[in-house]
């Protein structure tokens, strides 16, 4: 087995198979080798080893050696190859929750190695590490677990508040859009959810957004653009003294709000811009993950929307929101007409087909802010939030004629198979003042959308 002793650069090019790792990692790869920054690169290096790490494409064991410095052994599974790397043993300290390694003891090394293994070491004289070398892979998973105690927010706001000290930040908040997040969780000092018009109503926001780079202006600027100073910064540390950072956070492929950070002249250096990607890269993650594990519990099997149970939540939400920002609020529920035909005709196999296919449509027909939930049985409820009668109306009969025109359901003799809707609707606060009262309201308007010919849209009208 070979031991490279190479720099950096030299891994990043040639060691670390660049096509397993995410589109960003792969970004921050380009941007370190290009600067030629030796810290850039080390960070990212880690960064690398430990995602392909958990991805069971290298192995890592941990040891520290008597000068105080940790030696990182990262082993190729199944290859023929190991890459090693030094950190202070105080900074990696920092990133590690297992207790430290008796430094009486001698190195652990994989089975694999030899002692001329041992003896190499990369690099082997080890430069000043720059402290946003501060975050692993580990850390970002610990506090991305949802294990149903905590909310996804009340998480992130913990991260944040751990952040300063990891990235050298004098403070750091978190402004995402109600429309992405929701409202999982509770704002909290470092994380707030705010309305879109919050983030194209300022200017520096929008710059941001627009340019998908990290902005940073002066404290004056911010505070002139309607960010004031963080309310934690002491009276010393004021306007004139902070900068302001605010970068785009990205998760999924959508734009879900900005990460400000507010830090001190000296520390506005350089490695700036790369401390601040990486503070990016951890919270996306974070993002995803507690997305990602919610939605578990949250989506229908069958149909790949949301279920019942998330219905059942999502409902008290929005006519929140809607009660508070002075909006509409729609509410579709939406029947196939005569499944029980199809079931009992062609078999549930067909029936599961229609009802995939019918949720595909309805997803596919709606804005990013509406939610399609399937109900129960053939039954699907859609909200459609800031979405007032005429509004509805279109949407429901949108959402009914393409399901009515679609051509790819077959019965068993190949021959093309119309499956229709029935649609009930109603609005929030228009025609009931409670959930129960808008789900019921709406249901006999569906009662009488069948009672009429069946495929048809009927708003609730009192008599």
């Amino acid at each position: 087995m070979r031991t490279f002793d190479k720099d950096y650069k030299y891994l990043l090019a040639n060691l670390v198979p660049r096509h397993r790792l995410s589109a960003d990692r792969r970004k921050q790869i380009s941007d370190a080798i290009a600067s030629g920054d030796a810290a850039a690169m080390r960070l990212v290096s880690v960064l690398a080893l430990e995602d392909l790490r958990q991805s069971e494409y290298f192995d890592r064991s941990r040891t520290q050696d008597e000068n105080g410095h940790v030696i990182l052994t990262y082993i190729r599974n199944q290859g023929s190859y190991q890459i090693r790397l030094i950190l202070p043993a105080d900074e990696w300290q920092t990133l590690d929750t297992t207790p430290p390694v008796d430094k009486r003891q001698p190195p652990k090394v994989s089975k694999h190695t030899t002692a001329r293994h041992v003896a190499a070491e990369m690099p082997r004289a080890p430069e000043p590490v720059d402290t946003s070398v501060n975050i692993l892979p580990d850390i970002i998973r610990s506090f991305s677990i949802n294990d149903g105690r905590e909310s996804s927010l009340n998480r992130l706001d913990r991260v944040l508040d751990a952040m300063p000290s990891w990235f050298r930040f004098a403070w750091g908040r978190l402004v995402l859009l109600e429309g992405r997040f929701g409202e999982r969780g509770t704002n909290g000092d470092r994380v707030v959810t705010v309305p879109e018009s919050v983030i194209l109503e300022n200017e520096i926001y929008q710059n941001c957004r627009r340019s998908g780079n990290t902005v940073v202006v002066d404290g004056a600027r911010a505070k002139k653009s309607g960010i004031s100073r963080p309310p934690r910064i002491s009276p010393v540390e004021g306007d004139e003294v902070l900068e302001l950072a605010v970068a785009p956070v990205v998760s999924m492929g959508e734009f879900w709000g900005v990460l400000e950070v507010w830090v001190t002249p000296e520390d506005n250096g350089p490695l700036l811009a790369q401390r601040v990607a990486i503070a990016c890269s951890v919270i996306r993650q974070i993002l995803e993950n507690s997305v990602r594990l919610e939605d578990l519990t949250s989506i229908d099997k069958l149909t790949q929307v949301y279920n019942r149970a998330f219905y059942d939540k999502q409902v008290r939400i929005e006519m929140e929101r809607a009660t508070r920002s002075g909006t509409k609020l729609s509410l579709l529920i939406l029947d196939i007409d005569d499944f029980r035909t199809v079931n009992n005709t062609m078999g549930h196999r067909k029936g599961d087909e229609a009802l995939g296919a019918v949720a595909d449509l309805i997803r596919e027909n709606l804005r990013k802010i509406d939610i399609a939930f399937r109900y129960g049985g053939e039954e699907f409820v859609v909200l459609l939030p800031g979405t007032a009668e005429v509004e509805a109306i279109h949407t429901a009969e949108r959402l009914r004629a393409v399901i009515a025109e679609y051509d790819r359901f077959r019965n068993q003799k190949g021959e093309r198979y119309e499956i229709t809707v029935s649609i009930g609707a109603a609005v929030f606060p228009d025609h009931a003042r409670t959930e129960e009262e808008l789900f019921s309201r709406a249901d006999a308007a569906l009662y009488l959308a069948k009672h009429r010919g069946k495929n048809r849209v009927e708003f609730y009208h009192p008599e």
